[in-house]
């Protein structure tokens, strides 16, 4: 921010009445405070267990879709020997 523009946001401030003085602190550091917690979650990685729950059905067998990705290519192993 300007400096000139921040002496007369200042000047303006000091116009007003103590309340309102004090409610525009406090607006002030309401926003500051959502922005400052917005910029470190974006900065903070989540936790891949959290950001991924209620994804997957509770019955869905993560071990045997595993076994079917590793192994799918046995299957055509033998489709490329044939030719």
């Amino acid at each position: 921010m300007q400096e000139v523009t921040l002496e007369y946001v200042e000047q303006l401030a000091h116009k007003l009445p103590i309340e309102d003085q004090l409610n525009l602190i406090a607006r002030l550091e309401r926003q500051v405070n959502q922005q400052s917690l917005a910029a470190e979650e974006l900065t903070q990685p989540g936790s891949l267990r959290g950001l991924w729950a209620g994804k997957f059905s509770d019955d869905f067998d993560i071990d045997a879709a595993l076994f079917e990705i590793r192994h799918e290519w046995e299957k055509e192993w033998p489709e490329a020997f044939d030719q």
